[in-house]
This record gives C-alpha cells, sequence and structure tokens, in this order.
C-alpha cells in the first residue's frame, strides 16, 4: 500500500513538470493513439457494486479527458483509420486518436454515449455479442459481489455454516475473513482475480458456484451490458461496433474449433443485426498467439487491437495487434495525468 501511494505521488508529480513542458504531446504529431476504455460510471454504481479500479473512470474524468481530445487531437472512426492507412494520408503535422471500448457495459451507454454526442467525437465499442441484451455477468464481476458479500460488513462471519469449508478449500485465494481489514476488501478481490485467470473455466465456475452455495447467494438480475436497442441507437449517431468475441473466453485457452466459433458467431451477429459494424476484432484480455492472428485473419476481420500498450504511426507494423493505451480513473483523473498517459511514457 505504502510503494502504491509513493508510485502514485511520483507519478502526478512528473505528470505536472511534462504538462507544463513546451515539449507537450509533441512527439505525437503523425501517430495515432488508440484509447481503451471499458466503464464509465458515476458515483451511484460505486456505491452499489465493487468495480475494479482498472475498469473504469467516472463520468466527470470521461468528459474532461473527452474536451482535450477534442481541443488537442484528430479524433477518427476506426473505419476510417484503416482508410487512412490504406491510402497513405496521414497527416505528419497532426496527432490523431481512436477511441474504443471493450465488452459493451451499459454505462457506455447511459453515460459515455451522451459525452461523445456533446462534442461530436466519434467511438467504437467491441461487443461480446452473446451477453447483449441479457443479464448475464462476467466471471470477475460475479466473483466480485460474492467476495464483497463475504467480506463486508453486512454478511455474518458463518452465516451458513459451510465458510470455514470453502476459505480452507480455496485458501490460496486468502479470503479468510477475520484476516481481512474492511479497508482491505479490494485488494483480496483484486488478488483473487488475478490468481483465478491462471485457472481453466471449470475450475473458476467450479469456485463461483462453491461462493455461492455456501454464502446462499447470488449476483442481482441487474442488467449490466447494453441491449440491441440501444446498439442501434449508438450506431446511428457516431458509434461503431466491432467483435471482441460471443462469450469472452480466452482465446488461448480454446482449440481451434471453438475459437473458430468465437470469431464466426459473434461476426455474424453483428451482420446480422444491421448496425455500423467494423470487421475489427478486439482479443478478450488480450490475450493470443502468432496461430490465433493467423485464425482472426483468416475469418475476415481486417485488423485487430491488443492491449499492448503504446501507438501507431502512419501506417500500422501490424494489422492484427494494433497497441493501445488503457485509461483508466486512477491514473488519470486529472488532465496532467491523462497527457501524461497518452504520451506514452506514462503508459506502463
Amino acid at each position: 500500500m505504502i510503494k502504491q501511494k509513493l508510485k502514485s505521488s511520483v507519478r502526478k508529480g512528473v505528470s505536472a513538470l511534462y504538462f507544463a513542458s513546451h515539449h507537450l504531446m509533441r512527439h505525437l504529431r503523425g501517430k495515432v493513439i488508440i484509447l481503451t476504455y471499458h466503464r464509465v460510471v458515476s458515483s451511484k454504481e460505486l456505491d452499489k457494486y465493487y468495480i475494479q479500479p482498472g475498469m473504469y473512470v467516472k463520468s466527470d474524468t470521461f468528459e474532461m479527458q473527452m474536451k482535450f481530445l477534442k481541443d488537442h487531437f484528430v479524433t477518427l472512426p476506426f473505419a476510417e483509420l484503416l482508410h487512412v492507412w490504406r491510402q497513405g494520408e496521414m497527416d505528419g503535422k497532426k496527432r490523431y486518436c481512436v477511441i474504443t471500448f471493450d465488452d459493451g457495459w451499459l454505462d457506455n451507454y447511459v453515460y459515455a454515449y451522451p459525452i461523445l454526442k456533446k462534442y461530436s467525437l466519434p467511438a467504437t465499442i467491441f461487443l461480446t455479442t452473446s451477453y447483449i441484451g441479457t443479464s448475464q455477468w462476467f466471471w470477475p464481476d460475479k466473483m466480485s459481489f460474492l467476495l464483497q458479500s463475504y467480506c463486508g460488513n453486512n454478511m455474518p462471519v458463518n452465516p451458513h455454516g459451510h465458510i470455514k469449508d470453502l476459505v480452507k478449500r480455496y485458501s490460496w485465494l486468502n479470503i479468510d475473513r477475520k484476516k481481512i481489514r474492511s479497508n482491505a476488501v479490494g485488494t483480496v478481490i483484486e488478488n483473487a482475480i488475478k490468481k483465478c485467470k491462471e485457472l481453466s473455466e471449470n475450475d473458476i465456475n467450479n469456485i463461483i458456484v462453491g461462493l455461492s452455495e455456501s454464502l446462499q447467494a447470488l449476483p442481482p438480475d441487474d442488467r449490466l451490458l447494453l441491449d440491441w436497442k440501444e446498439v442501434k441507437e449508438m450506431s446511428n449517431h457516431g458509434i461503431s461496433f466491432g467483435s471482441h468475441t460471443s462469450s469472452h473466453r480466452i482465446l488461448t485457452k480454446l482449440s481451434s474449433t471453438e475459437l473458430q466459433k468465437e470469431l464466426s458467431e459473434s461476426r455474424s451477429m453483428l451482420g446480422k443485426m444491421k448496425i455500423n459494424h467494423i470487421p475489427v476484432f478486439c482479443y478478450p484480455n488480450g490475450n493470443y498467439t502468432d496461430t490465433i492472428v493467423e485464425q482472426v485473419k483468416a475469418s475476415g476481420y481486417q485488423a485487430a487491437v491488443s492491449t499492448d500498450q503504446g501507438f501507431e504511426g502512419s501506417s500500422a507494423l501490424n494489422q492484427f495487434t494494433l497497441k493501445r493505451i488503457g485509461i483508466h480513473d486512477d491514473i488519470s483523473k486529472t488532465l496532467p495525468l491523462f497527457a501524461y498517459r497518452l504520451s506514452g511514457v506514462g503508459a506502463h
């Protein structure tokens, strides 16, 4: 915790110096920054559920950032970026930006979309198509809800007599509530999600089922993701949509047949819904291999974005592993921090 606070203080100081310098973003001329957002939320959402810090920006932070982009960048629709690259039309004196969102969260419509319209900024949302229009939750959100219920003050220490067995069975998750201070619940959740990402889908599901049964609790039916009506409305006002697979499975854990199903079903659904969709793919969790890249190409996609940090130039080094810069509130909530993040220096 002390190390994290020190790192944050250093970042604030360095970003302030960078923001005040005469070299602010000078090296970004003739470059393209592809930004990665996930959720844009208000205090209402943050008060209701635990949301991982790396997954959101607050709505007022997002508006500040969009105004900055409007003033300092040429913000392109993703399809236009591909056209500019094909035609070699990039102006070396300008800074370019593409705004992307991963997953297809409902708050993209509620909070981000009105701000994007206000500043006339295009964006692309990568949809997990089988989740759209449903009340399904991604597994990290299910786990966050259950661990928050267990660790929070509103749950008895041993509510149904099965918790001791659960804590023992999953001791490596470090979820023994007696050892957890209330202000460390977020750390417990983050560590548990990180460790579970190393497991198989079946193991993750067994842990969630075990937690749910032991706590006799289920995540509520609240809809967290977009529905197709909202997608179609945004599609008519400057928002395009790409594929983030059908069910957000980690591609490096799939067979070739399973991978092809994720690639083809999601693309087929986007075409079927008659929306402003683009043949661009987004790797879940950023996981890919050379074999996966080749299968994405063979499936008819024209480009793909990764979670590799950095920016692109007048042409893409590899159009199927495009670099992006992730934006979340704790490292970009002021203009100096945001500009520093965009610079690439503060992207690690």
